[in-house]
């Protein structure tokens, strides 16, 4: 079944709301003790709920930020076919390119200094810290927009290799849906390249410059591609059922298996090394087991959002509207929100989860208002 011109995939829009939530529960997470980088740590240390937000962080790292630019690409072809290469690049400048500039060049800054101030003690005044402290950091305070400055690089690249080849693809439909042999060996090749890229760079490392965590880029960049062969032959509307119900059984049972894999390591001394990089068995099996679970869900989430939410009220579709404004916003948002909550005096993953339920509304409600502003969702 093809999708026809113009229609909207609703269920791709919930899928995204469902996902900038993921990124939003991942963020506080590591606030709470998960292990990962963020802007605020208020709880860190060995512990029962450490141990299970960082289950919990690198269960959504399987497929979260790599769904994000499978899906983002399977919309690439068509708009570039609808609107020519020229207007699409603009477009995309102006939707990627400005909310890059507008971060790195006054918010990131700015966010820097009062989280210095907030978190690190910091003493000093704005230009103080602008001018002698910043100085010092080796990066262009990309923060969670890394994630846009990926996409906005990965979509240019594709523009002129498809300018290269003189012949804009947009949905044949011809290549039915992988079976699912073909998705459980494309997981284990994938596991097989982030396994040799983690022995050079293990997870944790980042090019700090662009703050990007290169052991992630062989999937974010095999699914980008993914997405563009998907959009041509319309895939996420043509996964079969008796595929998506085993893609979603097989991933539940992968994601049960998950803790198993802590016993592979020195879990009371911290000592996760192992599984994240180097010539380890722990870290091949870490491989394996990430990548193929990240596939498997996201096939039983197209297959199961199509089929059960394929459908929106005014709230749905106001937060689908809203979701890549969230993204941008939500630091903004989690760490002040998480320093004004710091007095409630609760065990780190019942905090988490009470932070959990006001951040995600507030952060809807919040990007909401921002793109009410004239002018604004011509850029979010």
């Amino acid at each position: 079944m093809k999708k026809s011109r113009g229609e909207r995939l609703l269920f791709i829009d919930n899928i995204r709301i469902l996902l900038i939530s993921l990124v939003i529960l991942t963020h506080l997470a590591i606030t709470y003790g998960a292990v990962g980088s963020w802007y605020y740590h208020e709880v860190s240390g060995v512990s029962v709920s450490a141990a299970l937000l960082t289950l919990l962080t690198s269960l959504f790292q399987t497929f979260l930020m790599g769904f994000f630019f499978m899906i983002a690409a399977y919309f690439i072809p068509g708009s570039l076919g609808r609107k020519g290469t020229r207007r699409f690049v603009h477009d995309r400048l102006v939707r990627l390119g400005v909310p890059l500039v507008i971060w790195v060049l006054i918010i990131s800054p700015i966010f820097g200094y009062l989280v210095a101030r907030a978190i690190e003690g910091f003493p000093g005044s704005f230009p103080d810290w602008y001018f002698t402290v910043q100085p010092n950091f080796h990066y262009l305070g990309l923060g969670p927009l890394w994630f846009v400055f990926s996409l906005l690089v990965f979509t240019l690249v594709y523009v002129a290799w498809n300018a290269i080849r003189r012949k804009p693809r947009e949905g044949s439909g011809s290549q039915p849906f992988p079976a699912l042999s073909a998705i459980l060996l494309f997981g284990v090749l994938l596991a097989a390249v982030s396994f040799t890229v983690r022995i050079l760079f293990p997870i944790g490392y980042e090019w700090e410059l662009f703050a990007v965590q290169v052991p992630y880029y062989p999937q974010y960049i095999a699914l980008f591609i993914v997405g563009l062969i998907a959009a041509g032959n319309d895939w996420f509307v043509r996964v079969p059922p008796s595929t998506g119900r085993t893609c979603a059984l097989l991933a539940l049972i992968l994601a049960l298996l998950q803790p198993l894999l802590l016993l592979t390591v020195d879990l009371p001394a911290g000592d996760l090394a192992p599984l994240l990089g180097g010539l380890h068995w722990q870290a091949c099996a870490y491989a394996l087991w990430e990548q193929v679970t990240g596939i498997l869900i996201i096939v039983g989430l197209v297959w199961g959002f199509r089929k059960w939410f394929n459908h929106q009220g005014p709230v749905t579709s106001a937060a689908a509207a809203d979701t890549y404004t969230v993204y941008i916003i939500h630091p903004l948002v989690l760490v002040p929100l998480s320093l004004g909550l710091l007095a409630v005096a609760l065990p780190p993953f019942p905090k988490f989860l009470l932070v959990s339920v006001l951040a995600i509304p507030l952060c809807f409600i919040i990007a909401h208002l921002v793109r009410s502003i004239p002018g604004a969702q011509r850029v979010l």
